[in-house]
């Protein structure tokens, strides 16, 4: 082996989406430009990257300021091995996508995420009210799509550096619904990583079914005077009418008041999953547009 070889070694981090995307934005931000971004189709497919060791490193969305949890990737982490590591929280700016020439009475038709297409709801049933509106796998990947069909016909939802990247036109752009509208991507590593510096623990948890056992978990919180940023359930989909609970909250994972309120959280619950321990992220990044090196 060389001298300081691990130096020329570029990470590669597995994410949902082509490049272009949102997820890819998010990498960026997180990671920089040194490392080798590998596109998936889906966020299993993501997971299983990182599980056969083919990927250092994953990045999923979690949350979104208008349509609330990702309720796939809440699932995932349910069932996955996988410890976040990091935040990232990302403005998003949709723009609606086209080849170059095309005009906008010309679309018969608009591809997007099932998110980004929510997130411009209004704006779509408000400019395109006879349009298909189609779901797909992503944002990107719909203007890849698109490209490639030589649709003339179609637009697509995604950011504007996906529009330079496949070399499309913008036709408008800031088309979400909510100026205020942001996504929070969690950084995932294959195993336990202690860092020093967290200030942040997201968790899963499942009560048994009686009076009171949400109050007797939460307590446990708030006498150590922790505060909670997110407290999500989901169904079980073991047992109808089964739910757990995501919850986020401020203190890093090795933090003494964090092990005894875990210590005591385990005695009114079925069971506790730690999804990852890191730094939170005070300000939200601004998209980044023309660095395309990956």
């Amino acid at each position: 082996m060389r001298e300081n070889e691990e130096n020329y070694y570029r990470k590669k981090v597995a994410l949902q989406g082509e490049i272009g995307s949102f997820s890819e934005m998010a990498t960026l931000q997180y990671f920089g430009s040194n490392i080798d971004i590998l596109p998936c189709n889906s966020f299993e497919q993501v997971a299983e990257k990182v599980k056969n060791r083919q990927a250092d490193y994953a990045i999923l969305p979690i949350e979104n300021t208008q349509t609330g949890g990702i309720n796939n990737v809440h699932d995932l982490l349910l069932n996955e091995d996988m410890f976040a590591i990091g935040e990232v929280v990302l403005k998003i700016e949709h723009c609606l996508i086209v080849h170059p020439g095309t005009r906008i009475e010309q679309i018969e038709r608009i591809y997007s995420h099932p998110q980004a297409l929510a997130q411009c709801e209004k704006y779509l049933f408000k400019n395109f009210p006879h349009s298909q509106i189609i779901p797909i796998y992503d944002t990107a990947g719909s203007i890849k799509q698109i490209k490639e069909r030589k649709d003339s016909n179609a637009a697509g939802i995604a950011s504007s550096r996906a529009a330079t990247y496949y070399q499309m036109q913008i036709i408008e752009q800031g088309i979400e619904d909510n100026p205020s509208n942001y996504t929070r991507f969690l950084v995932f590593a294959p195993k336990i990583v202690k860092l020093s510096d967290c200030n942040k623990t997201s968790i899963i948890f499942a009560v048994v079914s009686i009076p009171g056992a949400i109050y007797r978990c939460l307590k446990e919180f708030a006498l150590r005077e922790i505060n909670l940023t997110r407290l999500e359930s989901r169904p079980s989909k073991r047992e109808p009418w089964e739910y757990v609970f995501y919850m986020d909250f401020e203190k890093g994972l090795w933090d003494k008041v964090t092990q005894e309120a875990l210590a005591e959280l385990k005695k009114c619950t079925t069971f506790v999953k730690i999804i990852g321990t890191y730094k939170s992220q005070a300000k939200p990044y601004s998209p980044v547009i023309n660095n395309f090196k990956t």
